[in-house]
């Protein structure tokens, strides 16, 4: 079995220290085993940063480890070590993936089946792929089935997933219908998105279907969650899909406020399927961490959404590069709802 000679890695990490504002991350110096078999060592340039991280900061993530731990899923560089000898020829490839915790580092142990190879030119944006664009791939493609001239309303629309959803929504001729915050309005339009509306000031569900002459949205992803969840059902289409994939009404601003979450968390609907069947429309969930048996299409829709980077059909956008050590900064970016686009950090020059 090949090993490097090394018997760890040193690097930098940023960790959550405790749960609470941003400024409860630190960069602290770390080590990493040597990598297993079918791992490898990635040598990360940048990470990207999901609202799964800022709410696994504020202790409000499901899945998320018990403070002190090193968040981040995805992560873009160059493979530096090698578990055995049947990936020591990957050394020096450039790849991205998801790393499943520890992405906010400067180095990451990934099982190889988590990466995809990729031209180096792409490194500095390929971080903003994985989870925003497999995710509005997955809700719109696998489980919504969207068609062509169908109609389909984007909560979020300016923010890294909205922002995929948007692209992919363009690619298969579907009708676009999005919320955002105003100031973002005009980007989007400038993006070819005409029917926009600022979720601050204006009622989406009653928007929705005076755009759409009564009839509701056919597809609908909502990352809000909570009681705009019920609003969302209440603006789908006959044969309408909603697909539920986040709850960001939980987490207003910086700080865990359980007075503000217990309302919005008691409002989220509770779908009868007597309910659905009379109505003929259908509710999905979505949560990309959580697949378990199906990598098989985890890899055929991130090859597939990789060779759309390179075709130009996909195109991120990074709104923001922050360094490492700056992590709290760019979560408070974020939280300040300060982002069109993706937010990464940069781990190496």
């Amino acid at each position: 079995m090949y090993l490097s000679s090394s018997i760890m890695t040193d690097c930098q990490s940023i960790f959550v220290t405790k749960h609470g504002s941003p400024d409860v991350l630190q960069l602290k110096p770390d080590k990493l085993d040597e990598p297993k078999a079918g791992e490898v060592c990635v040598k990360i340039k940048y990470s990207g940063i999901n609202f799964a991280d800022i709410m696994s900061r504020m202790g409000l993530y499901p899945t998320a480890p018990n403070p002190p731990f090193v968040p981040g899923f995805e992560i873009a560089g160059l493979v530096e070590k090698s578990g055995d000898d049947s990936t020591k020829t990957l050394i020096g490839k450039a790849v991205v993936g998801l790393s499943r915790n520890h992405g906010y580092s400067t180095h990451a142990n990934v099982p190889i089946e988590q990466l995809f190879f990729l031209d180096e030119k792409w490194l500095d944006i390929a971080a903003a792929v994985p989870v925003n664009y497999l995710t509005a791939y997955f809700m719109m493609i696998h489980q919504a089935a969207i068609r062509e001239d169908e109609t389909i309303l984007i909560h979020g629309i300016g923010g890294g997933v909205g922002i995929a959803a948007l692209q992919l929504a363009q690619h298969f001729g579907v009708k676009i219908i999005g919320t955002c915050s105003g100031w973002k309005h005009n980007q989007i339009r400038d993006m070819g998105v005409e029917h926009l509306i600022d979720y601050r000031t204006e009622n989406f569900k009653e928007r929705v279907l005076v755009l759409t002459d009564g009839k509701g949205a056919d597809v609908i992803i909502d990352s809000l969650g909570g009681k705009a969840l019920k609003e969302s059902y209440g603006c789908l289409a006959e044969f309408g899909r909603l697909i539920s994939y986040g709850f960001s009404k939980a987490a207003p601003g910086t700080k865990k406020n359980i007075l503000k979450i217990i309302p919005e968390y008691l409002g989220m609907p509770k779908f009868n399927p007597m309910h659905l069947m009379t109505k003929n429309k259908g509710v999905f969930g979505f949560h990309l961490g959580l697949i378990q048996h199906r990598q098989d299409l985890v890899k055929k829709y991130g090859t597939l959404l990789l060779k759309w980077l390179d075709d130009g059909i996909i195109s991120p956008k990074v709104d923001a590069v922050f360094s490492l050590e700056k992590a709290a900064e760019a979560h408070q970016y974020i939280s300040d709802r300060n982002n069109f686009g993706k937010v990464l950090l940069m781990a190496n020059e």
